[in-house]
């Protein structure tokens, strides 16, 4: 019975993990947005009975959480006297809430067998897919407010799935197809020039540029060995593609970003902003002092991307971030700098410890869908997708970490 119940669970997260901005949001703001929200504490509740499964890089995991945790509550005191308690405490739990639904999905599906995950991986994709093509034949449908769609679009000549904008949906959409080929064995080339050329509608630049940087790490890792005529034909065929990316339709995208509407400069400053803040917090801020450190070396970061590149940069937008008190869409845009604000050098050391694990047991297997897959994850992760709310992420981990798990035991 209790089988059953977490498998109807886990198939019920399949099919909410691509709406990531519904009108829950109205709830709980971008913590209550996603779909799968309502299934997190059932999940909870499982990877707490099953605790004594947990594998010892699992139970790592919960305490690191833990020790960031604790660290944040040390943190705390270093901000009271400048900022109203209530305040502190109030947006530091939402950030530790916004935290939790990725570790709970991530320990509820590492658990579960891989043929289970695989079957679930296909479920991910037929509704990624079938929202893919609503969109690019009814745009409307995800366009304008509904049940499923919190928000109005921003820019509605962009694709966005039920997301909040093209960046998210190009990196879910990625996510989606790259999990399918590998669990469907998709010839490699084939499926790097389907990906490439179905993400091109969706025009988000970041995707884009990921796509063409992991599958050329991902092809000189996993076919050092092909003739090399094979390889020079690939490899100019990513190279191509690449250039085409920045001299092409998208180019004009690039300039705008950088000179219009700052996009490049809001990132720019955000992702310096925690390398700001190393120098006086090496451990990290902590989750109460997340905001506290945007109004205080936000603008240290401007000046800092001011001075290298001046009169380059469009920092309007990023400016509304760094005024004491604004909390809407503050962030670094990106789950590893956010990460790394919260967390500082402990984060850190735990990052490289799981990237190494990862790269280590996915470069041993030599797929091209999984390294692809995993370079992907990390890039975009790091650069312009947070991962709160992007429920994909902690699936797609999960399967590559029982993949190297079962790879391991066929080896022995």
């Amino acid at each position: 019975m209790t089988k059953s119940i977490q498998l109807c669970l886990f198939f019920a997260l399949c099919v909410a993990i691509p709406f990531e901005n519904t009108a829950l949001a109205a709830i709980g703001g971008v913590f209550t947005a996603p779909l799968s929200i309502v299934l997190i504490p059932a999940l909870l509740v499982f990877v707490f009975l099953n605790r004594n499964a947990l594998a010892a890089g699992d139970i790592w995991l919960i305490k690191v959480f833990l020790l960031l945790l604790m660290s944040s509550v040390v943190m705390l005191a270093f901000w009271l006297p400048d900022y109203d308690i209530d305040f502190l405490l109030d947006r530091g739990v939402r950030f530790i809430l916004l935290a939790l639904p990725t570790i709970v999905v991530y320990l509820f599906c590492v658990a579960l067998r891989l043929d289970l995950l695989e079957k679930g991986i296909v479920v991910v994709f037929s509704v990624v897919a079938a929202i893919y093509l609503l969109n690019l034949l009814v745009p409307s449908a995800v366009n304008n407010v509904s049940p499923l769609q919190h928000t109005p679009a921003l820019a509605p000549h962009r694709m966005r799935g039920f997301t909040l904008e093209a960046s998210t949906f190009g990196f879910q959409f990625t996510v989606a197809f790259l999990l399918f080929s590998s669990v469907k064995k998709i010839s490699p080339f084939v499926a790097f020039a389907l990906l490439f050329l179905l993400c091109a509608p969706i025009t988000s630049k970041g995707t884009m540029v990921c796509i063409g940087v992991a599958g050329f790490v991902a092809f000189s890792h996993c076919y050092v060995r092909v003739t090399p005529a094979v390889k020079i034909a690939v490899t100019s065929f990513m190279l191509v593609a690449l250039v085409s990316i920045v001299s092409g339709p998208l180019a004009e995208m690039f300039h705008s970003s950088i000179y219009k509407y700052g996009s490049v400069g809001t990132r720019s400053a955000v992702i310096l902003l925690p390398l700001v803040s190393l120098v006086h917090f090496p451990l990290g801020v902590g989750f109460f002092g997340f905001l506290p450190a945007f109004y205080e070396y936000g603008p240290l970061s401007v000046d800092f991307l001011d001075m290298l590149f001046p009169n380059v940069m469009n920092f309007d937008e990023v400016f509304y971030y760094f005024i004491p008190g604004n909390t809407i869409g503050v962030s670094t845009k990106s789950f590893f700098m956010d990460w790394f604000l919260y967390g500082g050098l402990i984060f850190l050391i735990a990052y490289y410890k799981a990237a190494r694990f990862l790269f280590l047991g996915v470069g041993r297997m030599y797929s091209f869908p999984c390294l692809t897959l995993l370079v992907f994850v990390v890039l975009a992760t790091t650069f312009f997708v947070p991962v709160d709310g992007r429920l994909i992420a902690p699936l797609a981990v999960a399967y590559l970490v029982r993949m190297i798990r079962e790879n391991s035991r066929q080896a022995i």
